[in-house]
């Protein structure tokens, strides 16, 4: 069971991990699954090193998992798009997560290298997590680019040939699937119920937010974690409540499949949400049970990165807290606007700008007590230029939106900037901490580098 401490017991693991002590992780100690013991139901974990896709296709929802890691300690990151996983080796990493987001533009962008890449990073004992649109991605089909991820046979119990009548957003009710169609029974938060299986321990009932996750049917050889259980007050039915419960209602909401010497964890709903840390300590506990291999074959060495002046330093988080500010105050203006935007196959509205910025905006105060920042010299300017144009666009937007104008272009180039912007920022704060790992908290409450 989570407590209200579960990310600090986490992060103190990490801590030890960091410094080379030895522990063991035992899932029946509660809340607190970490010893110095061995014992015959223990398990030895090792410090893992975590890849988190934040390329084409990819929505707001990998910071998620950014969230999760940073709150747990797991701070040696690597926030990748489609062509690093196509262009590299990847098992220098231990874990690779695919949050939500558009399945076909994932598959489509990661191609038959990345798709390559990713099988053999799995079946030489790499670990996958995908959650939402990162489970379909690895599931069995026979569509183009999606059949180049043909990792397991799992199916999905939210596909018909004839689409149940929709009795609310349908703009997020449904996709087009050949013939057939990919339909939502419901979103919001959904009562989970773990089976008592590695790693998932207990049976205790969680929640968990669905926003467009399917509903599992395993294969023989799957394991099945955890199974929706029962709807909330805070369940929004997209469908009738009784096909909603026929769909999912006791069909697996949670999978571990083996593929060569790795496994994939596929879940439906987002585990990894900020609101729900029952489920985001079940993340955790699958990446200590599976993930950080202890004698890798390949590893990458460590990349240097340059120690900013304490002056430089100052200057870069100043420009950034300017600018983040004056685009926080636009964004606000528009997200009571009733607008959104199709991009892709997935609809955009005004509340997902300040996701973006509030990622970088509440992540500025910890490095400016830490003083000095590591990064690439050149990334100082690009976050710079960066931080400006996305005010820039953002002010544009509004005034467009004020005078009833066209904004499709518009969007799509906000929505291209900010991830790229947040994933650079992302990259500087990771580095500058990893030297770290030591947090504490102030008596505001808030957690900075000690």
């Amino acid at each position: 069971m989570a407590s209200a401490t579960v990310y600090d017991a986490y992060a103190a693991a990490n801590a030890r991990l960091v410094r080379g002590e030895r522990i063991y992780f035992d899932p029946f100690l509660e809340g607190r699954p970490f010893t110095s013991s061995e014992s015959s139901r223990s398990k030895r974990v090792s410090y893992p090193k975590i890849g988190i896709y934040t390329g084409t296709g990819s929505s707001h929802s990998w910071l998620w998992f950014v969230d999760l890691f940073d709150r747990m300690g797991f701070h040696d990151l690597y926030l990748l798009g489609a062509a690093a996983i196509q262009n590299q080796n990847l098992e220098f990493l231990d874990v690779l997560t695919v949050s939500g987001g558009d399945t076909f533009a994932i598959a489509q962008a990661l191609g038959p290298a990345g798709a390559r890449r990713l099988r053999t990073f799995i079946e030489n004992g790499g670990i996958y997590i995908g959650s939402c649109a990162g489970a379909y991605l690895v599931m069995r089909s026979s569509k183009p680019h999606l059949n180049l991820f043909n990792f397991t046979s799992v199916r999905i119990t939210n596909l018909s040939k004839w689409l149940p009548a929709c009795r609310g957003l349908a703009h997020k009710f449904s996709q087009a699937y050949g013939c057939d169609y990919i339909f939502h029974p419901v979103r919001d938060a959904v009562t989970i119920g773990p089976t008592g299986q590695a790693p998932f321990w207990g049976t205790r009932p969680l929640d968990a937010p669905l926003f467009g996750g399917p509903g599992m049917i395993p294969s023989d050889t799957d394991r099945i974690l955890a199974r929706y259980k029962a709807f909330t007050n805070r369940t929004q039915y997209l469908v009738d409540e009784t096909i909603a419960r026929e769909t999912l209602l006791g069909k697996a909401a949670a999978i571990r499949a083996s593929m060569g010497k790795g496994h994939l964890y596929l879940l439906g709903p987002h585990f990894e949400h900020p609101h729900f840390q029952e489920a985001n300590q079940l993340v955790a506990d699958a990446i200590f049970w599976d993930g950080g291999r202890l004698n890798r074959d390949i590893c990458q060495a460590p990349k240097e990165f340059s120690t900013l002046s304490a002056t430089a330093s100052q200057s870069l988080l100043k420009t950034l807290k300017r600018e983040l500010s004056n685009s926080r105050i636009v964004a606000v203006g528009m997200e009571m606007m009733p607008v959104r935007w199709l991009i892709g196959n997935k609809y955009y509205d005004p509340q997902k700008i300040r996701v973006f910025l509030d990622a970088i905006w509440h992540r500025i105060k910890p490095l400016e007590k830490n003083g000095t920042l590591r990064t690439e010299p050149d990334l100082v300017v690009t976050l710079s230029a960066n931080a400006e144009k996305t005010t820039g666009l953002l002010r544009e937007l509004k005034h467009c939106l004020d005078e009833a104008a066209d904004t499709a272009s518009l969007a799509r180039d906000l929505f291209s900037l900010l991830p790229g912007f947040t994933t650079a920022f992302l990259g500087l704060y990771f580095q500058t901490i990893g030297d770290s790992h030591d947090l504490i908290e102030d008596d505001t409450g808030e957690r900075h580098l000690n």
